[in-house]
């Protein structure tokens, strides 16, 4: 029962109670501007989505290709894709104010362009597609935590990837293109994808490397460079669909895809923009193509803490200029806080419970 049950430290207990405490601030904001709240909780909320879901991709693809990365960030996936039910729970505000939130549930919205995409765009329709999502996903994590350790790892995996792949795309159509519903993208699903692997691995190497409690995994200048170097594909992936997505829009020039893109280049969000491309993409890839880097614990454990932070950046970047003129609201860190403290309870204590496991 210890091990089903691993015991919280003090640390995460506090991280709660201030994560209750922030939630309930937004919970007052929100009796006066519930639309910006919503917003910010549903910004907060797909950024923690990030390191659990993407968490599970990278256990799926580690059981595919195999590599001594994976056996080393074991503990700390483990414990992220544990995090998927408590996401599942909190996403119940979203799916509540849906029609406070989504333009396109506004019953009396008049945009002529929704009519013919009234199918796929309605609340029942919605909601059934967030329950099944998220029913795939838990089967996805129990499946694969199960089949770790066995030779059926691999054929689980190489259909879940399939599986992961297009419901992330679902999710990031739902959760994200439709807060401007004119606009579609052939790539948000797999760049989203990409974006959550990248914040699980960032999060995964650090606290693997500088948490004091690794067990006797051994931080030789070979594994380390391992680490590094897929942090450094993923940067890479990442920073390459991204600049696809953005010339395609750019070449084709038509309303219904630059409706998405004026926001983020015509306003104060072109500077967050900037931000994105040289302190997401081009400092971190820069540093991680130095070995001497990669092979350093404190240079390694500073790139990767720093990709996860900057992936604030980059959700706010897809889910507020769409919606929301002006930069930030006292909404958007109240909410981050609150989902992060509720988070980050137990994630401590399941990788403990990991590592006691062993590979």
């Amino acid at each position: 029962m210890s091990r089903r049950w691993p015991r919280v430290s003090r640390g995460e207990g506090i991280a709660a109670v201030i994560g209750v405490l922030a939630l309930a601030g937004c919970l007052l904001l929100g009796l006066h501007a519930p639309r910006t709240v919503l917003l910010s909780y549903l910004f907060a909320w797909l950024f923690w989505l990030a390191p659990a879901l993407g968490s599970v991709g990278l256990l799926l693809v580690h059981a595919l290709t195999g590599g001594d990365w994976g056996f080393a960030l074991r503990p700390a996936l483990l414990a992220a894709s544990r995090r998927l039910p408590l996401m599942a729970l909190l996403l119940l505000p979203v799916l509540i104010g849906a029609a406070v939130l989504f333009p396109w549930a506004d019953p009396q919205a008049a945009d002529p362009n929704l009519a013919h995409q009234r199918w796929w765009l309605n609340l029942p329709f919605f909601l059934v597609r967030a329950v099944v999502v998220f029913a795939l996903w838990l089967w996805l994590a129990h499946g694969i935590r199960r089949r770790l350790a066995t030779p059926a790892a691999g054929r689980f995996a190489a259909g879940g990837l399939i599986l992961y792949t297009l419901t992330v795309s679902v999710a990031a159509i739902d959760w994200v293109a439709s807060l401007v519903p004119r606009w579609h993208s052939t790539t948000l699903g797999i760049l989203v994808g990409t974006a959550q692997m990248l914040a699980a691995a960032g999060l995964a190497v650090w606290i693997s490397v500088t948490r004091p409690d690794s067990g006797s995994v051994l931080w030789t200048s070979r594994r380390l460079n391992d680490l590094g170097s897929i942090l450094m594909v993923l940067v890479l992936a990442w920073g390459y669909l991204a600049f696809m997505d953005y010339l395609t829009v750019w070449i084709a020039d038509l309303p219904s895809e630059t409706v998405w893109y004026l926001p983020r280049v015509k306003s104060a969000w072109r500077w967050l923009g900037a931000f994105l491309v040289l302190f997401h993409l081009a400092l971190p890839f820069a540093v991680l193509l130095s070995r001497q880097a990669k092979q350093r614990v404190a240079w390694l454990a500073g790139v990767a803490l720093w990709l996860f932070v900057a992936q604030i950046g980059y959700v706010a970047w897809l889910v507020l200029p769409g919606l929301r003129a002006h930069a930030l609201a006292w909404s958007d860190p109240l909410a981050w806080i609150g989902l992060g403290g509720l988070w980050w309870l137990g994630y401590g204590a399941r990788r403990r419970a990991a590592l006691e496991l062993g590979p």
